[in-house]
């Protein structure tokens, strides 16, 4: 069954495992880092307006933040301290308790290879999703692993020995969720080759139901969460990774302490306790991605997906629609393959304006 867009603002389900591959790619340079969204400062520069004239929407990251709550002067004074309150809030919020804090998701993704290797293993092929998030890919490249790009879920007749697959579930920035079912299939086929499944899920959190946590089990599956994106507080560089005990103090051996700052401690657990905040924060990403979705695609006359957090509109001319957007002083995200433009939410107050760029750079690019 071919992938299909339900709606501009819920994932794109695919329950294909039909594969495609390609040659391993070579390793990158580690001297050069990733460009991602959120360059503010450099692309106001570039286009020589200020920064305050801006409306960025190159990132995932919720428009309205969760109210930050007085802190008490331990929280700078201290050294970071992970409290039994902390951990209790934290798992009761993604249903799981077999959680490691972590200085956000991209601080494990780096040390992948390093923490893999404590564990004894040499994967001699790592599968990373394409599209994807690009941090996934260059950290098993730098390493010197093999790796394998796929659109759908590599199939057990592919995979071999101590094969790693990497998954973006819900997929940044196609938004392409894969199945729990489906997932568990692939965690079970990988157990059988002595293999490794891992799911970054920055991007779950409005879907929280279709979620691996809600049956974390076995010695081969990783899962990311991002603390930043849903609940609009990306500065504070937090996350989580699930996993089995070995696992979480393999990483942490890797990492080392105080991986998460008193301040952001303080701020999350009330963060994590807040339901009915939260409850506000999915039924309003929610709405904005709709009106998001039906506003590109009546002006640029193409389907977008995405999720709560970003809506994804590819076009043959995006280097160009990037430049349009950017003279106007909107920065939404160029994907890496030059070929979609990702736009992250707006508050409703921002709406007319980006409305109005919208329909002014179309008005001047035709469509596809």
């Amino acid at each position: 069954m071919l992938c299909r867009n339900i709606s501009f603002f819920r994932h794109i389900r695919c329950r294909s495992t039909f594969i495609l591959t390609s040659s391993p790619l070579t390793p990158s340079s580690s001297a050069s880092p990733l460009e991602h969204g959120g360059r503010l400062h450099a692309i106001a520069q570039q286009y020589n307006r200020p920064v305050a004239d801006w409306l960025d929407v190159s990132t995932g990251i919720a428009p309205e933040s969760y109210p930050l709550p007085d802190l008490p002067s331990s929280a700078w004074h201290r050294l970071p301290e992970v409290t039994p309150s902390f951990l209790k809030a934290a798992s009761d919020y993604y249903g799981c308790d077999s959680l490691l804090p972590i200085a956000g998701s991209q601080s494990v993704i780096q040390h992948l290879p390093a923490i893999v290797s404590r564990a004894g293993r040499k994967p001699s092929r790592v599968w990373v999703p394409h599209p994807g998030y690009k941090e996934h890919e260059k950290a098993w490249t730098d390493a010197g692993i093999q790796v394998y790009r796929y659109r759908h879920l590599p199939h057990l007749t592919t995979l071999t020995s101590g094969d790693i697959v990497v998954v973006i579930n819900p997929n940044n920035p196609t938004g392409k969720l894969e199945e729990r079912a489906t997932l568990a299939t692939l965690q079970e086929q990988l157990h059988a080759l002595n293999g490794l499944l891992l799911i970054d899920e920055a991007f779950m959190d409005c879907t929280p139901e279709h979620s691996m946590l809600q049956s974390l089990h076995g010695e081969n599956l990783l899962v990311l969460r991002s603390a930043g994106k849903f609940f609009g507080l990306a500065g504070l560089r937090a996350g989580f990774l699930f996993a089995s005990r070995q696992w979480r103090e393999r990483c942490s051996a890797v990492l080392g302490p105080w991986q998460i700052n008193g301040p952001a401690l303080h701020v999350l657990e009330s963060a994590f306790n807040d339901v009915s905040w939260q409850s506000a924060q999915r039924s309003q990403l929610n709405e904005s991605a709709l009106w998001l979705g039906n506003l590109l695609t009546t002006h640029f006359g193409v389907k977008c997906s995405g999720t709560p957090l970003f809506c994804t509109m590819p076009h043959p001319r995006a280097p160009d629609l990037f430049a349009a957007f950017c003279a106007e002083g909107v920065y939404p995200r160029l994907t890496d393959e030059n070929d979609a433009l990702r736009f992250g939410m707006v508050t409703v107050s921002q709406r007319p304006r980006l409305a109005q760029v919208v329909g002014r750079v179309s008005g001047v690019m035709e469509r596809p």
